[in-house]
């Protein structure tokens, strides 16, 4: 797996799998654990469960959100503030020498699909998702996609646009200006 990190409230670990085509999340368990004696360094007396990743964290869910040549961004996660919702990135590899388009910058690197997907973090429900074709946005640490409150900005490099999106309650992307 790659970790990528954790819900701003601690409740969940985000990661996606090796070959970058799922979303993988994991909650935080507790692990109880009581030793009787004074001396507690004695590392025989810690169960052998609280020794394992499963001792400490139990999965919540495995969600394909890439297919074909598209791949999740492990890099890019942001969560919203109230902490119920994620947004992730798919997107496929750029091509540096792309056709030209109207209204694209040339020499511009493109994606042939970018898609944001607005997730429910407490059981992996896709809410709403946004699709990108042949566009560049940086996605990696979050460069190119930015968040204050519940808007989102996305800048998009090949055509010298700035996309802004609002996060509704009920969990869907609406547009409110480019």
């Amino acid at each position: 797996y790659h970790f990528r990190k954790f819900s701003n409230d601690g409740q969940f670990l985000i990661c996606s799998s090796r070959n970058c085509q799922n979303l993988i999340v994991y909650r935080h368990s507790c692990l109880s654990y009581c030793s009787k004696g004074i001396n507690c360094d004695n590392q025989d007396e810690f169960p052998i469960k609280g020794q394992k990743f499963e001792g400490h964290f139990s999965q919540l869910y495995s969600l394909n959100l890439a297919c074909g040549s598209e791949l999740i961004c492990k890099d890019f996660f942001l969560v919203t503030d109230c902490n119920c919702y994620g947004i992730f990135a798919t997107a496929t590899t750029p091509d540096s020498d792309p056709p030209a388009r109207r209204g694209a910058i040339p020499n511009i690197p493109s994606m042939e699909k970018i898609t944001l997907y607005l997730v429910r973090l407490a059981d992996g429900t896709i809410m709403d998702e946004r699709k990108f074709h042949n566009d560049f946005i940086h996605l990696a640490h979050n460069a190119g996609i930015f968040m204050y409150d519940d808007f989102v900005s996305i800048l998009s490099v090949r055509y010298q646009s700035i996309h802004v999106l609002q996060i509704r309650k009920a969990g869907m992307f609406v547009d409110v200006q480019t």
